[in-house]
Parts: structure tokens; sequence; C-alpha cells
């Protein structure tokens, strides 16, 4: 058995060695070295992470990005919270059915959904055709695609279910007896989810809150397809670094600093994520 135990050990290290230390050390070498006469250069320098801190244009879009995909993860999370609650509320009857109804997205592919709101909300799309049936518009308008709006509420359909599972996990788990003991000692509905509810789902509101951000602060195919050169965000500079522009060093240290802030944001709500911990403390 403890041999056994060794090999699997041994096959852990190098898939991880292979799949995920290989090619962030691979970026990592790329971001410090540059490009001359339209070849890359072996050469250690720290001249990519320069331009990207003391260029405003990257900045910006950086800052851009975070505020929103925090937006996209505020949304959902905050659907996804009441949608669990929604799902647990109607019983053993329903729940399994409405469960896997808000996972069915994950079921279709992530391109597919994309141009199906990319469809939606196009000129010709259903949005358009609804507002004209009803005498509101008299032409389609191009408002709802190819701006920020529109990579909202794709990224919104997209992040959902990731989001609803940590929420709808953590929402189950709450023990019966802590409710009906709070409602005993005299606390309405309001005052039993503020108390109770609440304090205890936590872990799975910043999970569900981290996987909706990290999902939209790396997207660069919604952004791409529905938002045009308005919806442009980080991840569609550093596609683009490794595509027509050829820079891959500027590319890779621009990834290599969105990894750091990834990994800052996973330590930072690390303790909000114990959720056998929040249960025994209470």
């Amino acid at each position: 058995m403890a041999k056994d135990k060794r090999w699997l050990l041994l096959l852990i290290c190098i898939w991880v060695t292979l799949f995920i230390m290989l090619p962030i050390g691979t970026m990592v070498l790329y971001s410090l070295w540059e490009v001359r006469d339209f070849r890359v250069q072996p050469s250690f320098t720290l001249s990519n992470y320069a331009t990207v801190f003391h260029d405003p244009i990257y900045l910006a879009l950086f800052w851009k990005t975070v505020r929103l995909s925090c937006f996209v993860a505020l949304l959902s999370t905050i659907i996804s919270f009441f949608l669990a609650l929604y799902v647990i509320g109607r019983g053993a009857r329903y729940k399994t059915i409405l469960y896997l109804s808000v996972l069915a997205p994950l079921w279709v592919g992530y391109l597919i959904r994309i141009y199906s709101w990319r469809t939606i909300l196009g000129e010709q799309g259903f949005i358009n055709s609804f507002l004209m049936m009803v005498g509101i518009l008299k032409e389609p308008s191009t408002l709802f695609l190819f701006n920020n709006t529109a990579v909202v509420i794709t990224m919104l359909c997209i992040s959902i279910p990731f989001t609803f599972i940590p929420i709808y996990s953590v929402l189950e788990k709450i023990p019966v007896s802590l409710l009906l003991a709070a409602s005993d000692l005299g606390a309405n509905d309001r005052k039993r989810f503020v108390t109770v509810t609440l304090p205890l789902s936590l872990p799975g509101i910043v999970t569900g809150f981290t996987f909706a951000f990290i999902t939209a602060f790396g997207d660069y195919m919604a952004p791409s397809l529905v938002g045009g050169t308005n919806g442009i965000m980080i991840g569609n500079v550093i596609q683009t670094q490794f595509g027509g522009s050829f820079n891959w060093p500027l590319g890779a240290a621009l990834a290599v600093i969105m990894l750091l802030f990834i990994l800052s944001v996973m330590v930072l709500t690390r303790r909000f994520t114990d959720v056998k911990g929040v249960f025994e403390e209470n």
C-alpha cells in the first residue's frame, strides 16, 4: 500500500511539473527576453515589465479589466445566491431538476454560448426584433452589441454556473436546527437570514465570487466577439501580443502580472473559504 502511494505521489509530481510548472516557467522565461529584428532574443531584461507599468494604456486596460470582472463577479454572486436559496427551498421533489437546469449551460460549448448572445444582441437578434414588433424601435439598434454591456451580459451567463455550485453546496450544509433555534429565540425571517444564513454561507459566497472574477478576468473571447473595440480587455491585448504583434516577451510579461494578481486574490480569499472551520466555529 505504501509503495502504491509513492507511485501515485510520483505521478502527481510529474503531472504538476509537466503541465503546470513547466508552462509557467517558460512563460516567466519568455517575459525576460526581448524582440529584436522581429525575432525573439534570449537575453535577460526587465524592459517588458517596465513597459507595462509605465505605459498608461496597459495600466488603464488592466484596471478596466479588474473593475469589469468585479462587477460581473458581484452580479453573478448575488444572482447565484438567491437562485440557490430558491432551489433549496423547493424541497426534494424539484431540487434535482432545478439544480441541473442551472448547470445546463455547462453542457453547451463555450463558444456556442458566446455566439448565442451575439445573435440575441445583434441587429437581427431577439431583442431588436421584439422591440421593433412592439413599436419601440423603428429600425434595428446597434446599442446592444459591441460594448461593455454586451460583455457583462455574456460573461454573466458564463460565470453563473461556476458561482452557483459553491454557494449551493454551503447553503445546503447549513443545519436546519440552527435556523429553528434562531426562530425559537424570536428571530424573524430577515434577522435569521442576517445572523445565521448569511454568515454561514460566506465561504461559498467568497468562493463563487472568486471563481466568477477569475473567469471574467482571464477571458478574451467574449470581449472579442461581443465587445468589439469598446469592450477590449487586458486578455485581448495579451492575445494580440502573441498573435499579430509578434511580441511574445511583452505578452508573457502581461500574463505573468495577471497570474500574480490572481494568485494574490486567491490568497486574500483563502481565509473565507474554509467551510469546515466556519461550521465548527458556529
